[in-house]
């Protein structure tokens, strides 16, 4: 029995887990909505403070924690993180870096701010559906640009749509 004992120590397997373990890193995250300037914040996340902070609105119901234990993200870094990540096109590490997260949080708030802000296609995104409609909005976009049969664009670009009729 002694000898089992011996070999099931839990001195050597508490030792050798904390060797394997990495240490808890804390960092500091930047608050860019602060920090930055109005031309500075446009650049890095291509919209304006004004824009962020309705967007913010809209979801911050859905993407907030229940409470600040564990350093919980702040809303509003969750949406920063996630456009920057949109902006740049970047890996999520880029974007986590930047935000002084680590990547399995950037992937999750990604997924998460990504899933809000789509949940708010309807209240945003509206084609037009009757044919009145649609023909003044095809004389609006010739008028402007000489694109023949145009209904809607999205952030500059085209969208290809199977027509219904002909």
């Amino acid at each position: 029995m002694a000898f089992v004992h011996v070999l099931s120590s839990s001195d050597d397997e508490d030792f050798a887990i904390d060797i394997n373990r990495r240490p808890n890193n804390v960092r500091r995250r930047p608050v860019h909505f602060c920090e930055l300037d109005d031309v500075d914040f446009h650049a890095r996340f291509r919209l304006s403070k004004e824009c962020i902070t309705e967007v913010l609105e809209a979801i911050e119901s859905e993407i907030s924690h229940p409470t600040e234990r564990n350093n919980a993200i702040s809303p509003m870094n969750q949406l920063l993180l996630t456009l920057r990540f949109y902006a740049t096109g970047s890996h999520l590490i880029s974007a986590g870096d930047f935000s002084g997260v680590s990547k399995t949080s950037a992937h999750r708030i990604v997924h998460r701010v990504t899933n809000a802000i789509a949940r708010l296609r309807p209240r945003f995104i509206k084609f037009p559906t009757l044919a009145d409609e649609i023909r003044t909005e095809q004389i609006k976009f010739f008028n402007i640009a000489r694109f023949p049969r145009v209904v809607g664009c999205i952030d500059c670009t085209h969208v290809k749509i199977q027509s219904f009729g002909n």
